[in-house]
């Protein structure tokens, strides 16, 4: 079956996240995904949690985190660990070694920690996927990222780097999975089965988000 999942979406977790998870399991309902990676910004959402919030919400929900290395972003899915700060390379051999899925978020994109052309080049080896369409990133940069991607024949996905839940699957991964539980998901993504979808951000919802986001902040 063809699944509809958005692969990188921020809670309220992360410091710039506006939006609870309810908000964010009903408004991908509402635009009919299928699931969700919750993605927060250096808070790792493990297995048992997310397959706790699966049963509660009534949406597959996927563990991730995105890490902040220094030399840019890097998403894993289904994390075993904490990476505590480790750099690039180290993450992403740590990741593999314990069974996890890697994926190089928004990689040609400078203003959104993009890891560039090098650095990308660099994980090649470690099978990672490549977020060929992020909706909060321009065009331009999608387009380096899709051309990367195919030139390395790496397999590629998309997120709708919603920090607010009415951006959710704006960007969504099209998965060929048997079913729709999180183990066989995991495996289908794993294995590339996957497929960019979507478009981006409207300018209403991206302005939506940094007012939310400010008044967050003023509110402490």
């Amino acid at each position: 079956m063809l699944l509809k999942i958005d692969l990188h979406v921020h809670t309220d977790r992360s410091p710039d996240g506006c939006s609870s998870i309810g908000e964010i399991a009903e408004a991908a309902k509402r635009k009919g995904l299928d699931g969700v990676a919750i993605t927060d910004h250096d808070l790792i959402l493990g297995e048992s949690d997310a397959l706790k919030l699966s049963c509660e919400l009534g949406t597959l929900v996927i563990p991730g985190v995105e890490l902040s290395t220094p030399e840019g972003h890097l998403i894993v899915l289904n994390p075993k660990r904490e990476f505590g700060g480790l750099p690039l390379r180290a993450v992403a051999e740590s990741a593999r070694q314990d069974g996890s899925i890697l994926i190089i978020p928004h990689p040609m994109d400078p203003l959104s920690h993009g890891i560039g052309f090098s650095e990308a080049s660099s994980l090649i080896l470690y099978s990672p996927l490549i977020e060929a369409l992020n909706a909060s990133t321009l065009n331009r940069y999608n387009s380096r990222a899709k051309d990367f991607a195919l030139r390395n024949s790496l397999p590629m996905v998309a997120g709708s780097d919603a920090h607010l839940a009415d951006a959710v699957g704006d960007a969504f991964t099209v998965v060929d999975s048997p079913s729709c539980d999180m183990a066989s998901v995991l495996s289908s993504i794993s294995i590339g089965k996957t497929a960019p979808s979507g478009g981006r951000t409207s300018a209403a919802t991206a302005a939506k988000t940094v007012c939310t986001r400010l008044i967050r902040r003023i509110r402490g």
